[in-house]
């Protein structure tokens, strides 16, 4: 029976998306990882060099998922899905017989494994939402929650395999990586055509949206101002959170008055905490938008994410005080992951949410590639203070972008 006219129970897909982004999530434990390549451990390069593998692998992310949410309609989540896990399975692996060799680690964890993640990471937030239309944001939130709790687990796992050896931490990483996938893979089955859940009622067309009923292609929707708006405002939405990831834990050490903040381990617990509230803020604030529309949702999120990133360069007086700062922010950043995508749905149609959420995520790898290749330089340039006031004026554009925004028009 064809993917298309299978009928299942809906919350398997839920359970098959979450298994899938929680591999993916794996991306996140760069900040882990590079400790142990770097520096001589696996590459002679330092941090600083390495941190350009992280950079290619969020622009191959990016790049790739403006072509995977086609394939994935032509020939099914569960096909692109799988394909996903070859590229990161064969990249990963590859990846540890690199010793020595930047451009190799560059091109296998870089370039191939960007390239998986791209695949695999919009076959299950179109897939999932596409059963439920009546919980959009919730579902796009806990899909995509895996991700975020995804480098909480392989934090641990990149520690335990590279205590043995580097090439057993990348055999053993990617090895996981496509069992984990392809699992969630079996459960990637779209719903059949016009199905929808018993007793739901679509939603009307209103000022601020289309409630997913109206459709447009991609190049229907690349031509809105709609999109351009919230196109821009993802770009300036996700710099606080991705800047604060990269530096949360060099800010507590270097700026921190507090006697606590001289404990790594305790920095370290911090971002582990901070990793689970990622994951909360994408279901929380999912919720938020099905209770209150996604517009009202991300103008609220921006109103919070501003005010705790100029507040957090005065959470040096207080360990206490930094931890609910940085946890806030990290809350914030995940909400911005579930929250496009219901918008995209939302404003340009539940039908071709992957092929234009594909477009829509090129915002987020343009963001994540500044901050990979340019936070430590720009902090050794201007440090903390003036840093966190730019991205705080970064995240009121984006409120004031997504104030402008109403329902698009489709033309005739």
């Amino acid at each position: 029976m064809s993917d298309n006219t299978k009928i299942i129970n809906r919350w398997l897909v839920v359970l098959g998306a979450v298994l899938i982004q929680l591999s993916l999530g794996s991306l996140y434990s760069w900040g882990v990882m590079t400790k142990q390549v770097s520096g001589g451990g696996f590459l002679t390069e330092p941090v600083e060099v390495t941190a350009y593998i992280f950079g290619i692998s969020l622009a191959a992310f990016a790049i790739t998922m403006i072509f995977a949410g086609k394939l994935q309609q032509k020939y099914g989540p569960r096909n692109i899905s799988i394909l996903g896990a070859i590229f990161i399975g064969a990249g990963t692996i590859a990846s540890a017989f690199m010793q020595g060799n930047f451009w190799g680690l560059f091109i296998s964890y870089g370039v191939l494994y960007g390239m998986g993640i791209g695949f695999a990471y919009v076959c299950p937030i179109a897939t999932a939402t596409a059963w439920f239309p009546d919980k959009k944001g919730l579902i796009s939130g806990i899909a995509v929650a895996g991700f975020g709790a995804g480098s909480f687990i392989f934090n641990f796992l990149v520690d335990l395999f590279a205590a043995i050896s580097i090439p057993v931490m990348y055999i053993s990483l990617g090895i996981i990586y496509v069992i984990i996938i392809v699992v969630g893979a079996l459960f990637m089955i779209r719903p059949p055509e016009g199905w929808v859940p018993d007793g739901f009622v679509p939603p009307k067309v209103t000022e601020i949206s289309t409630g997913g009923m109206v459709e447009f292609t991609r190049k229907e929707m690349i031509s809105t101002k709609q999109f351009w708006l919230l196109w821009i405002s993802y770009i300036l939405g996700c710099m606080p959170g991705l800047l604060v990831i990269a530096t949360y834990k060099d800010f507590g050490e270097t700026v921190g008055i507090d006697p606590l903040f001289s404990l790594s381990i305790l920095l370290t617990l911090v971002g582990s905490i901070a990793a689970l509230l990622n994951g909360l803020g994408r279901i929380s604030w999912g919720k938020v938008a099905d209770l209150a529309t996604y517009k009202k949702a991300l103008m609220l999120l921006f109103v919070v994410q501003a005010i705790v990133i100029f507040l957090l360069y005065t959470t040096s007086i207080n360990f206490g005080y930094y931890l609910v700062i940085v946890c806030t922010i990290y809350f914030c950043f995940g909400g911005n992951l579930s929250l496009y995508p219901t918008a995209t749905a939302e404003l340009f149609g539940n039908k071709n949410l992957g092929q234009n959420y594909g477009i829509m995520f090129t915002a987020y790898g343009i963001a994540g590639f500044i901050q990979a290749v340019a936070t430590q330089n720009i902090v050794l340039a201007i440090g903390y203070p003036p840093l966190y006031i730019l991205v705080g004026i970064f995240t009121l554009g984006s409120l004031a972008l997504v104030f402008l925004i109403t329902t698009p028009k489709k033309k005739e």
